[in-house]
């Protein structure tokens, strides 16, 4: 007999936000860590983990750094795609939406919940990164000169932080199963309101 998958009647963004805190509690240290994928113009797919900061019914928020790939392609395609794959359960969920830039206040209201030694590292490494560079050790030393020139000092908001909300269209749920065929459900943003229905693994 077919067991009842009673998590579909749950909104998604709860849901997700269950599947994350029971991957949390069975021992993954990073669930909340996601492949982010954009796109070019042209169709060139690029993807890389980010870390989700916070989820609630706005969406999915991530901060990264101003003139890297992945910014200018969501500033030219704002559409894009996160992936969460929770390993020891055996669950991914798929998000599919539109990436909204925060504005500049919102950038820095977040920033300064950053922790000091993540806003030094930021600072050290946004302003080249994806860029080639001599070596670490330019970076390191750049780092150490931070640390030495804001000692006891609250550091500005770096120009380089950014952040965007992933607002959500589409959510696909995958949970393997051994004892039946996998649960896989999708919800759907539809008149302002999600729709629901079940998919084939």
């Amino acid at each position: 007999m077919t067991k009842k998958y009673h998590d579909i009647d749950m909104l998604p963004i709860d849901l997700l936000n269950d599947w994350l805190l029971k991957e949390k509690s069975v021992g993954a240290p990073n669930p909340s860590h996601a492949v982010l994928s954009t796109c070019t113009s042209n169709g060139l797919p690029h993807a890389r983990v980010v870390a989700i900061r916070e989820i609630d019914e706005q969406g999915l928020l991530f901060f990264t750094q101003r003139g890297t790939r992945k910014v200018n392609e969501l500033h030219n395609n704002s559409f894009a795609t996160m992936t969460f794959w929770f390993e020891l359960q055996q669950r991914q969920i798929i998000i599919e939406g539109l990436a909204i830039t925060l504005s500049n206040l919102d950038n820095e209201r977040y920033w300064k919940t950053y922790p000091r030694e993540a806003q030094v590292r930021f600072h050290s490494y946004a302003p080249t990164s994806a860029q080639p560079i001599v070596s670490k050790e330019v970076l390191e030393n750049k780092k150490k000169q931070i640390e030495i020139e804001f000692d006891a000092k609250t550091l500005p908001v770096s120009p380089f932080y950014c952040g965007f909300r992933l607002k959500p269209s589409r959510m696909i749920f995958y949970a393997y199963r051994t004892d039946e065929l996998s649960d896989v459900f999708e919800y759907r943003y539809i008149d302002e309101q999600w729709k629901k229905q079940w998919l084939s693994p």
